[in-house]
């Protein structure tokens, strides 16, 4: 092997470590980050639920506190008539599912999104899914952050994200409220969270919103491997550089080069009358 080829194979072995290195340690960044998720919903999840304006502020408009999300509140207020909302394509215990959406009105003045329940998802919303009670209720809701906007233009009475300015969009088309009407409902919407209601439970054709995802993940298993990686290219390099030396140097080890391999003459014919009539005399 030249000296240039020599260069390449060590460049590119060393490239592919460090490579390996890099990503061991992206997965074990996105492990840590996830296991203090984990331990955050771990502590909020199993709290007392707590009146919404300890978290949120006396009108309900402050912005979460990452460190509370999760965490149950109480709501109490009244449902906007109309602003039943379907959420697709949101899997709910490995089942393609929507999900519920609807505006409360709380005794604080503040408009809430609430997330109610989820459905198998079908062609059609099941009847009743979005038919929301009248007169006063009291909820307890887990809070969650408000998701950004999503670019595409959902259909009526449908939402692709979490966003409570999508709600209020959903009730000027279906001609439920005036553009107008709408303008002034902005002014109390709670627009930096939502809750996913846990009191009282969905009944059918809604089922209760599941506890989140408190899995590690295989974040952990891919770092190793990928460190693994790290450790055996250097020692594969080594194999092939030994592999190589000891083909130049010949089966036998020794230095210099390799030693012909002896063939066998055939006799001529005039050795094999001589063979012949040796044995004759022999006999």
């Amino acid at each position: 092997m030249t000296r240039r080829a020599w260069v390449g194979l060590v460049l590119l072995l060393a490239t592919s470590s460090l490579a390996c290195v890099g990503l061991g340690h992206w997965q074990w960044t996105r492990h840590v980050h996830r296991s203090e998720q984990v331990a955050l919903i771990t502590s909020n999840i199993g709290a007392d639920p707590v009146p919404a304006a300890e978290l949120l502020g006396p009108d309900l408009l402050d912005p979460v506190d990452p460190d509370d999300v999760w965490r149950p509140v109480e709501l109490a207020g009244e449902w906007v008539a109309d602003s039943g909302v379907q959420l697709r394509n949101r899997p709910v215990e490995g089942a393609n599912a929507s999900h519920s959406l609807a505006l409360l009105r709380t005794e604080a003045g503040a408009l809430v999104v609430v997330d109610r329940g989820w459905w198998r998802q079908g062609d059609d919303v099941p009847p009743g899914a979005l038919d929301l009670p009248a007169g006063p209720v009291e909820l307890v809701v887990r809070l969650r952050a408000a998701e950004p906007l999503d670019s595409r233009t959902p259909p009526p009475d449908q939402a692709y994200s979490v966003t409570p300015q999508v709600l209020l969009d959903s009730l000027v088309a279906g001609d439920k409220v005036t553009q107008t009407e709408a303008d002034g409902l902005a002014a109390d919407l709670a627009t930096g969270i939502y809750g996913m209601q846990v009191s009282p439970i969905p009944t059918d054709p809604l089922g209760a919103l599941p506890p989140p995802d408190t899995s590690l993940r295989s974040h952990l298993s891919y770092a190793f491997q990928w460190w693994f990686f790290a450790l055996a290219i250097p020692v594969a390099g080594v194999v092939l550089v030994r592999r190589d030396r000891d083909r130049d140097r010949g089966d036998d080890g020794e230095g210099g080069p390799p030693r012909p391999q002896r063939t066998r003459r055939r006799p001529t014919m005039a050795e094999e009358e001589d063979a012949l009539l040796d044995a004759l005399e022999r006999s």
